[in-house]
C-alpha cells in the first residue's frame, strides 16, 4: 500500500511539474485581452473530479503552491488556497451532484475554473489585494470567461493525465472510478471469492447426499 501511494505521489508531482512548465513556457503566451489560461487550476479541478473532494483539495493545494512560486504580485499561498477550495468543491459536486460522463468534462473544467478565479479574486481582496478588483466586474467577467474557455479546450487531456497519475488508492472514491465487469467495484472481488470458496464444501456435501 505504501509503495502504491508513493508511486501516486511521484506521478502527481511529475504531472504538476509538467503543468507549470507548460504554463510558463507556453500558456502565458496564449493571451486573449491579456488573459492567459491557468493550467494549474485546471489540474486542481481535474483532481477533484477524478479523485473526489479530499484528493481535489490536496492536489489543488499542491498545484496552487507551485503557482505561487511563480507569482510575484500576490501573497504566497493565495493560489494554493483558491485551488484547494476549487478542487474540493468540484470533488464534492462530482460525488454528490454530477454524473461521470465524457461530455461533462469540458463543462466541469470550465465551471471549476470560474470558481477558482472567483475564489482567487475574492480571497485576495479580503487579504488586502485591492488591485485584483480594480478592473471592476467587466474585467473579472472577461478573466473568468477566457480562462473557462481555455479550461474547456484543454480539459480532456488534463483530466485523462490526472486520471492516470491518480490511478490507485487515491481514486477509490472518485466519480470516475471505473467498476469491473458486472458492475462490481474491484474492492468487492475478494469477498465474492471467499464466498465462492465457502460454498464449495456445501455443494460437495449435497452431491454426496444424492
Amino acid at each position: 500500500m505504501r509503495a502504491s501511494w508513493a508511486r501516486t505521489v511521484v506521478k502527481v508531482a511529475v504531472l504538476l511539474a509538467v503543468g507549470i512548465l507548460l504554463q510558463t513556457t507556453f500558456g502565458n503566451d496564449l493571451r486573449v485581452d491579456d488573459f492567459a489560461p491557468d493550467f494549474m487550476m485546471l489540474l486542481a479541478v481535474g483532481a477533484g473530479f477524478v479523485g473526489g473532494p479530499d484528493t481535489g483539495a490536496v492536489v489543488g493545494f499542491a498545484a496552487g503552491t507551485v503557482s505561487d512560486l511563480f507569482l510575484q504580485s500576490t501573497p504566497f499561498g493565495l493560489s494554493a488556497l483558491a485551488a484547494c477550495l476549487a478542487g474540493f468543491a468540484v470533488g464534492w459536486a462530482g460525488n454528490e451532484v454530477l454524473r461521470s460522463r465524457l461530455f461533462m468534462v469540458p463543462l466541469v473544467a470550465a465551471g471549476g475554473t470560474v470558481l477558482g478565479v472567483v475564489l482567487f479574486v475574492v480571497l485576495g481582496y479580503l487579504v488586502g489585494q485591492s488591485q485584483l478588483v480594480a478592473g471592476g466586474g467587466h474585467w473579472l467577467a472577461g478573466l473568468a470567461l477566457v480562462e473557462a474557455c481555455y479550461a474547456a479546450l484543454f480539459s480532456l487531456p488534463a483530466f485523462v493525465l490526472m486520471r492516470v497519475a491518480l490511478a490507485g488508492p487515491a481514486v477509490a472514491s472518485g466519480p470516475l472510478s471505473a467498476p469491473t465487469s458486472g458492475g462490481t467495484a474491484s474492492g468487492d472481488l475478494p469477498n465474492r471469492r471467499h464466498a465462492s470458496l465457502r460454498a464449495r464444501p456445501r455443494r460437495r456435501a449435497r452431491a454426496g447426499v444424492r
